[in-house]
This record gives C-alpha cells, structure tokens and sequence, in this order.
C-alpha cells in the first residue's frame, strides 16, 4: 500500500519516474514479479518497450548502486531538472530520531537553496538553530546544497518524516511557526485518536467489559526508534481495532520509555 501511494504522489506531480528495486540480494527475489506488478499501475519498464527506467539495487550489498545513480543523473539532464542554490533553504525531513547524548536528530534531503550552520530552521512543528551539519559520509560540513542529504541537530523536538521544513528569517519566527503547526498537529491527532478510556486500565476490567456487550478502549502509549517507526506502528495496530476493542493512543512518541510515561 506504501509504493502503490507514493506512486499515486509522483504520478500527480508530473515529475519523471524513476524506480529502484531494492533487496535483489534476498533469495527468491522476483525482479520480473516487481516489474509486472508495477506494469499493472501503468508503469512499464525500459527493457519491456516502456519509458520508466527499473534499476534492481540491493542496501545492503550496494549492487546497482552506480547505475541508479548514473540514470538519475541522466533522466535530471534529459528533463532539464535544475535547483536554484541561492535563497533560503527548504526541503523535506526523511528520518528522524531522539539520539542520547546529540538530541532530536533530523535526515533530510535539500531540495532548494543552501543550508548553512548556524541558521534558523522550522522542520514540521519541531524549530531551532542548526547546530551541526553532517553529511553521508559521517563528516561534518558549514553547508548543504540542493539534492544533498544530511543529518541536522540543534531542533528542540523530533520532527515527523515526510514534513517539509525551511529555513525562517530569524529564531523568533521559527519559534512562532512551529508552535502554531504544533497546536494544529495536536487538534488534528485529537480528531483521529479514539476517545481515551478513564477507566479500564488493566486487561482483566478490559475483558469484563467484553463479556458485558460494552465497546472496550484499550489505552496504549506507544515509543518507537524513530518517527518513521512509530507511524508504521501506529497503523498496524490500527488495523487490529474490532468493533468490541479499540484503542486510544494516550500518547505516541520517539524515544525511550520514561519515569513519566
């Protein structure tokens, strides 16, 4: 369902297409499968008559690597793909995690613009100054351009994956934006979770409640490593709600378990 909606996006941005075929290391992988499967949602690849170029990769061994990377470059040229370096930086967080001893830790990718230390930034609801700038090879850098990945610190909170973020003219304003994103994200999550049970903490009044006929809540606080993670979770356990059995999510965040929760 992830590929199918992430197809939906590009195809309605009218960008190009490009598709990776990961894990061709795993035994019993089906390339062809893939390549058919995709067919069926008006994909069709180069070497079946198509226009959209496949490059089977594989994570973990880096096999294909250089050939996604080098049709990337190609199909950009081809389509005149250009970014504008100059302005302020803006872009989308990818990954992000609470790591012990460095805080909120961001991986995003540049898409226009150029990132510089030192610079307010507003990612989501989460804001602060770049502390560090840190590129894929594990090195720090001053700066990042478009289409250059990084890891960023110095944001007070961890920001969601997949939120846009940019950099704002000064703290003051990076602080006010994301308070106010904060405030709708914590209305919007309000009208999706269910009702939170104040009562029926334990399992055993869970399953009484059961047996009576009575709609159960099951409260849960929910951590994950990263935000990714967490909304993968969240979705899983969303799909095993039942009619008699729901859950209300008290609290969902990256991190560790705590004293407090």
């Amino acid at each position: 369902p992830q590929t199918i909606e992430a197809l939906n996006h590009a195809k309605a941005s009218g960008a190009p297409i490009v598709v990776a075929i990961n894990k061709i290391d795993r035994e019993g992988a089906q390339v062809d499968r893939v390549k058919q499967q995709l067919s069926e949602h008006g994909l069709i690849p180069m070497d079946w008559s198509g226009d959209t170029e496949m490059i089977p990769v594989s994570a973990l061994t880096g096999d294909g690597v250089d050939t996604l990377l080098e049709t990337l470059l190609l199909v950009a040229d081809v389509e005149d793909l250009r970014a504008n370096p100059e302005g302020r930086a803006a872009g989308v967080v990818i990954e992000s995690h609470l790591d012990i001893g460095r805080g909120p830790v961001a991986n995003i990718l540049v898409q226009r613009g150029t990132l510089r230390v030192g610079e307010p930034l507003v990612a989501g609801p989460a804001w602060g100054r770049v502390r560090a700038l840190i590129n894929h090879l594990g090195e720090q850098v001053k700066e990042a351009g478009p289409s250059t990945p990084g890891l960023v610190l110095g944001l007070n909170d961890v920001a969601d994956a997949g939120d846009p973020f940019v950099v704002a003219l000064d703290e003051k304003t990076a602080k006010s934006v994301a308070e106010t994103r904060e405030h709708w994200h914590r209305v919007a999550n309000l009208g999706r979770e269910a009702a939170i049970s104040g009562h029926g903490g334990r399992l055993e009044d869970i399953f009484e409640q059961i047996q009576r006929g009575d709609v159960a809540t099951l409260n849960i606080i929910l951590k994950a490593d990263t935000t990714g993670s967490l909304e993968a979770l969240t979705e899983s356990l969303r799909k095993l709600e039942r009619d008699e059995v729901k859950l209300g999510f008290v609290h969902r965040a990256v991190g560790g378990i705590t004293q407090q929760d």
